[in-house]
C-alpha cells in the first residue's frame, strides 16, 4: 500500500487490479475522502456543530483514529500499551473531545496513524493471515475499516453542511467538500 502519511489529495479507487490492490484502493480512498471532507474547515466552525446526542466532526475524526489503531495494531498485530481515549466508564470516549485538540492536530494523529497501520498491512503477506487477538482476517479488517470510514463519512457529510454549508461528493469533479 502507498504511504498514507506522504498523501495529501484525493485518492479514487481503483476500477481494476486484482483483489488486494482493489480493497487497499478503497480503504485508501476513504481515508482520503476524510481529509476532503474536513478540508479548510475552521475549528471555530466544527465546535458549533453536534447532533442531539453529542457527535461531532472532530469527535468522528478521533473516532476514526482509534478504530484504525485498534483493528490493525491491537486486534490484528497485537501490539500493547496502545492509548484509546475509551474506558469502562466512558466507552464512546473517543468521540467525546474537548476543544483543546485543534483540527489540523487530530488530521495529523489521523494521517500518522493510517500510515502506521499500513506497516502491518504491508507486512502481510496474505489476506487470509489472522489476527493475533482475535480470529479476523487481513480481508476482514480492510473490509471492515472501509465500511466504517464509509458510514462516518456521511456523518462528517452532514455535520460540515451544518458547520459551514461546504457539502459535496467528489473531489474530481469540482464540488466543495
Amino acid at each position: 500500500m502507498s504511504d498514507f502519511a506522504a498523501q495529501a489529495d484525493f485518492v479514487r479507487a481503483p476500477e481494476t487490479g486484482d483483489e488486494r490492490e482493489m480493497l487497499e484502493g478503497f480503504l485508501a480512498s476513504q481515508r482520503s475522502l476524510v481529509h476532503w471532507k474536513l478540508a479548510g474547515a475552521s475549528d471555530e466552525d466544527l465546535l458549533k456543530v453536534s447532533t442531539s446526542t453529542g457527535l461531532t466532526a472532530r469527535g468522528v475524526l478521533n473516532h476514526l483514529t482509534h478504530v484504525e489503531r485498534w483493528w490493525w495494531r491491537e486486534v490484528f498485530n497485537g501490539e500493547q500499551g496502545l492509548d484509546f481515549d475509551w474506558t469502562d466508564a466512558d466507552p464512546d470516549g473517543e468521540l467525546h473531545i474537548g476543544p483543546d485538540k485543534p483540527l489540523a492536530q487530530l488530521l495529523t494523529e489521523y494521517t500518522d496513524e493510517c500510515g502506521r497501520c499500513d506497516e502491518v498491512l504491508d507486512a502481510v503477506a496474505d489476506l487470509d493471515q489472522r489476527g493475533v487477538n482475535r480470529d479476523v482476517s487481513a480481508r476482514f479488517v480492510i473490509l471492515h475499516l472501509v465500511e466504517e470510514t464509509a458510514r462516518h463519512l456521511g456523518h462528517l457529510d452532514l455535520l460540515r453542511e451544518l458547520a459551514d454549508g461546504s457539502v459535496g461528493v467528489d473531489p474530481t469533479e469540482g464540488g466543495e467538500a
